[in-house]
């Protein structure tokens, strides 16, 4: 058994090392099993980018000014954020993460370093989460939409992303096979990743992470109870945007009482890490920017937040607790809400 895990895992590496010439060769089979199990639904531009991990690069051209990474809410890297209340629903050393449990013993950083912005107030900060109020025709929030920042690698063919271990306990195997060093960020990064995958969720949740295109859209389709989905993202540019006033132009709300929200996760290629989102009302905001043009931003309103954490960052901002309003958030650039695909009756 030891020699032929060797020999498989010997097998992944080479087809790793020769990831250019996997281009081509991904959407040839992700790209064909959506099509037959999706039929009639596009592929998201920022999926498609992920199965075509060449051309997932922002160039300096496209990204300058549009602000330094690592800033506070960068929602592509969240977890390494420099504040602790990023979009990362996991438990985690970080007070703030949709968690929902017991405050952890960090260290909780003040609030009012980078508020919500209340109407009246000339803040310089962006909005990170805001009341279903806000989700109307005519209301200004600020948003910063940092530059995409996907796996080098992008979406693996199932067959190689299933040959990987993905554990961990076999980190330091998993290490040695994508050429990561032991004690750099990245490898802390891969080893957080596998975590949060392995940490369990609150009962009755679905929680899944997925390491191909087949199996996120399978693992959905089951999370949802139905083959028949669908994959609702924002529509933003993938240099990312800086920090504005945007007017919502139009709200469409998306059919569904709970939905499953995937983000990506750090690690060398693509992982998406999926959860119920419980109890809430989805909608695609289309928001007009004072400096970027137009936006169309995928949007989760939790109508139930009695059991998140006490000290979510959320209920702080907005002057709220567990049970209150409904919070509402954006869906970053690549991140996905899966919704069931309804058919609507003719009237």
């Amino acid at each position: 058994m030891a020699r032929f895990a060797a020999v498989l895992l010997a097998a992944a590496a080479a087809t790793l090392l020769a990831a250019g010439r996997l281009t081509h060769a991904v959407p040839s089979t992700a790209g064909v099993f959506w099509r037959a199990v999706l039929p009639g639904s596009a592929v998201p531009d920022a999926v498609l980018r992920l199965l075509r991990p060449g051309n997932n690069l922002v160039s300096e051209a496209e990204a300058e000014g549009m602000g330094a990474p690592n800033l506070p809410f960068d929602y592509q890297n969240y977890e390494r954020s420099s504040a602790p209340y990023g979009y990362d629903y996991k438990p985690s050393s970080a007070p703030y993460g949709y968690d929902y449990k017991a405050p952890s013993e960090a260290g909780e950083a003040a609030p009012g370093e980078h508020h919500h912005a209340g109407r009246g107030e000339a803040a310089t900060t962006t909005t990170v989460f805001f009341h279903e109020e806000a989700v109307r025709v005519g209301e200004r929030l600020r948003f910063r939409f940092p530059a995409a920042a996907p796996a080098a690698l992008g979406f693996l063919p199932r067959h190689v992303a299933d040959a990987i271990p993905f554990t961990t306990p076999a980190l330091p195997s998993i290490l040695a096979l994508l050429g990561v060093a032991p004690g750099t960020a990245q490898a802390a990064a891969m080893a957080e990743t596998l975590r949060t995958c392995e940490s369990p969720p609150l009962a009755g949740d679905a929680k899944f992470c997925a390491t191909s295109l087949e199996a996120l859209v399978e693992h959905a389709m089951e999370a949802l109870g139905t083959r028949r989905v669908r994959a609702v993202t924002s529509t933003l540019p993938r240099a990312g945007a800086p920090l504005q006033q945007y007017t919502v132009r139009a709200v469409r709300p998306v059919d569904g009482a709970s939905f499953v929200a995937c983000h990506d996760e750090a690690y060398p290629y693509t992982v998406y890490r999926c959860h119920g989102t419980g109890p809430a009302r989805a909608y695609m905001v289309e928001m007009e920017g004072t400096r970027e043009g137009a936006v169309s931003v995928a949007t989760v309103c939790h109508t139930d937040t009695s059991r998140w954490n006490p000290e979510h960052v959320s209920f702080k901002l907005l002057g709220t607790k567990p049970g209150g309003a409904p919070i509402c958030h954006l869906m970053p650039y690549g991140h996905i809400i899966w919704a069931k695909n309804v058919k609507r009756s003719p009237a």
